[in-house]
C-alpha cells in the first residue's frame, strides 16, 4: 500500500487486509474495486467506486473480519480514521445502534454463507465420489435450500 496524503493506493492483486488483523481506519472506494473475502477464499462481495469497507472491524471494537483485495486494476481510496467512528457513535446513539445491529447482521450472513459454500463444495464432491444417490442428494438439497431461506429472512429483517 502507498499512502498519499489522506488516499490509500493498492496495486492490483494487492492484499488490502486479512481476517484477524488488527483495524485502525476504514476505507472509501474512489477508483478500482475491492473483493472481500472469508479466510479460506470465498468471495462474499466485491465493492466498487462509492462504496467503504474496513468498517466493520470499527464499529464493533473487533479484529478485522473479513480479508480485502485489490481486484484486477489499482483501487484507490480515502482513507478514514478510527476516531471519525468513535465521533459518529457518540455523537448519536441511536444511529450508532442501528449501525451497530447492520453490522452484526452483515457479520452473521457473510459467515452463513461462508458455510454454505463449503456444503456445497461437499455436496459436489460427494456427487463425484458416489455417482446418482438420489436418496442422500435430494435430502442436502432439501437441507440447503432451508439454510439459505434463513438466511435470506435474517439479512430482510
Amino acid at each position: 500500500m502507498e499512502k498519499n496524503g489522506n488516499s490509500a493506493i493498492w496495486s492490483p492483486g494487492e492484499l488490502i487486509y486479512s481476517e484477524g488483523s488488527d483495524s485502525t481506519e476504514a476505507y472509501l472506494i474512489v477508483e478500482g474495486y475491492v473483493n472481500l473475502e472469508t479466510s479460506d477464499g470465498f468471495k462474499l462481495n466485491r465493492l466498487g467506486i462509492g462504496e467503504i469497507f474496513g468498517e466493520t472491524s470499527l464499529l464493533l471494537g473487533t479484529k478485522r473480519t473479513v480479508t480485502a483485495k485489490a481486484c484486477d486494476q489499482k483501487v484507490i481510496a480515502n482513507i478514514i480514521p478510527k476516531d471519525y467512528f468513535k465521533k459518529l457513535q457518540q455523537t448519536d446513539k441511536i444511529l450508532s445502534a442501528i449501525i451497530r445491529k447492520t453490522q452484526v447482521r452483515l457479520m452473521d450472513a457473510n459467515k452463513k454463507s461462508n458455510q454454505l459454500a463449503n456444503e456445497v463444495s461437499e455436496l459436489l464432491s460427494s456427487i463425484k465420489d458416489h455417482g446418482n444417490e438420489e436418496d442422500e442428494l435430494a435430502t442436502r438439497i432439501a437441507k440447503l435450500r432451508k439454510k439459505v431461506a434463513e438466511i435470506n429472512k435474517a439479512t430482510s429483517d
